[in-house]
């Protein structure tokens, strides 16, 4: 190879490392949002597993309460 192809070859590989740096970044942001909203989503879940623990329990006693 010589000089100029040398250098055509690190252009295309600056170019093609400067692609795969911006697809991570928005994958990586992608993620990120992804992560919230499933966190959300499993909190919310506790949540109403927790409320429909509380009324089974309060259920529960309103029928021992009047056996």
């Amino acid at each position: 190879m010589n000089n100029k192809e040398v250098t055509e070859y690190r252009e295309d590989l600056k170019q093609r490392v400067t692609r795969i740096e911006t697809i991570m970044e928005r994958v990586e942001k992608h993620l990120d949002r992804l992560n919230s909203r499933t966190g959300k989503l499993e909190d919310w879940r506790n949540w109403m597993v927790g409320g429909m623990a509380c009324l089974g329990f309060v259920i529960t006693l309103i029928k021992i309460g009047a056996m």
